[in-house]
């Protein structure tokens, strides 16, 4: 785990050091250099994704269930269903025709996933968190049209009883023992400028576990672990 980490933070500041050095040579070629700042307020519409294994049910005491001198097991999987969340924050623009973003943000998104458990009814479970999302946008203007894309790092400080009470049956992890580490990712899209206003549409991906938590197996070597997409839609306010 600890490699793993100093590989994502390693690959996360290469990524950032190139798209700094790729806009600092852009801002520095461009004309009518310029500085701006806002807030944007918006929805995501999130959905969880990777997410497709059995585990055998547990009882109180952490010992399979047996049925018919056979364990049981559940199984989970995802559901294509989007969770709709509010996102807000505030954003800082460096830079005229080519310019670098940066924003920070309070994001809830999640996404659902369903239990299909032997001899008992599907569960769906609804999945909620709150991050704080820290990205590093490179963005070129087209008129009044603007791309942009670039990395982005989230920290979760809340999430919904759901998953912790769904997982909590199939592992003797504690789930309060469950890191909070920062999940890397990213944002793509475009927007359009018009006045003081900004509207913009973007997707963001996920290149690290949302989550992971211990599951037990029959080769204790399953992890409760998905990543999350969504789509986001903002309108902004430039000063």
């Amino acid at each position: 785990m600890k490699i793993r980490c100093f590989q994502l933070l390693t690959a996360a500041h290469l990524l950032i050091g190139l798209f700094l050095f790729t806009a600092t040579n852009g801002l520095a070629q461009s004309s009518g250099r310029k500085f701006s700042f806002g807030v944007k307020v918006g929805a995501n519409f999130s959905q969880l994704n990777n997410l497709s294994f059995s585990t055998p049910r547990l009882t109180a005491n952490g010992l399979p269930v047996m049925s018919g001198g056979q364990v049981v097991y559940d199984f989970f999987q995802q559901n294509d269903a989007r969770t709709t969340g509010i996102v807000g924050g505030l954003f800082a623009r460096f830079g005229n025709r080519l310019y670098l973003q940066p924003e920070l943000l309070v994001s809830a998104k999640g996404g659902k996933f369903d239990v299909i458990r032997q001899g008992l009814a599907t569960q769906s479970v609804d999945v909620k968190l709150t991050t704080v999302d820290l990205l590093l946008l490179i963005g070129v203007r087209l008129g009044p049209l603007r791309l942009n894309a670039g990395p982005m790092a989230s920290l979760t400080v809340s999430e919904s009883g759901n998953l912790k009470a769904t997982v909590q049956q199939y592992t003797n992890q504690p789930i309060s023992k469950t890191a909070k580490q920062a999940v890397f990712g990213y944002q793509a899209g475009g927007g359009i400028t018009l006045g003081g206003l900004q509207l913009d549409l973007r997707y963001e991906g996920n290149l690290s576990d949302l989550s992971s938590v211990g599951i037990q197996t029959p080769n204790n070597d399953t992890r409760f672990s998905t990543k999350a997409s969504l789509w986001q839609l903002t309108v902004g306010f430039g000063f």
